[in-house]
């Protein structure tokens, strides 16, 4: 039996086991970077916040990212098959745990890249492109918090503020990603693992 993508969304919303999720990383690749890290709202409740310790292990962060992210019945991203969701499991094989259990896994960026003609295809565009939008529709106003490379760069010499706004941006990314779906989710026609 195959149900309306429409209707299981909805079903999504309401069982509270559908949850945005974004990290932050040293570099693109899992193998010479590392997770810094990791969000996962929930679709009516909180954002759970997972992050590197002051000894620069993530070790223990991405067993809790991934236990956490085991408790949805789907996940929602912007571009997480190409590069969250691999990263995640690039650093669980690093340290031994199983990949992800997989999910029904909605990624806004292919949902949208096809589906709108836009000139580009960020999710800080988009959110800047649909802000009125979110007005019309009720919406809380979200944009791509922006920040210095140094953040990044400079992380071991100012931790403690420089994983403060690591932390804020990656809860700032799930919030305009929940925005972002809810803006678009009627042109969500598939959903695949």
């Amino acid at each position: 039996m195959q149900v309306d993508v429409q209707r299981y969304l909805d079903f999504l919303e309401d069982s509270g086991k559908f949850y945005f999720v974004d990290t932050e990383s040293q570099g693109l690749e899992g193998d010479y970077g590392r997770l810094y890290v990791g969000s996962v709202k929930e679709f009516d409740g909180p954002t759970t916040t997972f992050y590197i310790g002051e000894n620069f292990s993530d070790r223990g962060m991405v067993r809790d990212l991934k236990d956490k992210m085991e408790e949805a019945d789907a996940w929602v991203t912007f571009y997480g098959k190409g590069h969250d969701i691999p990263l995640i499991n690039t650093r669980l094989a690093r340290w031994g745990y199983k990949p992800l259990q997989q999910r029904h896994h909605i990624d806004m960026f292919y949902q949208l890249v096809r589906k709108l003609k836009t000139a580009r295809k960020s999710q800080a565009h988009l959110l800047e492109f649909l802000e009125d939008t979110m007005e019309i529709l009720g919406l809380k106003v979200e944009r791509k918090m922006t920040i210095s490379p140094n953040v990044w760069s400079d992380l071991p010499t100012h931790y403690h503020r420089n994983i403060k706004i690591l932390r804020d941006r990656c809860d700032s990314d799930v919030d305009g990603l929940k925005v972002l779906y809810q803006v678009t989710r009627g042109l969500i026609r598939d959903i695949k693992r």
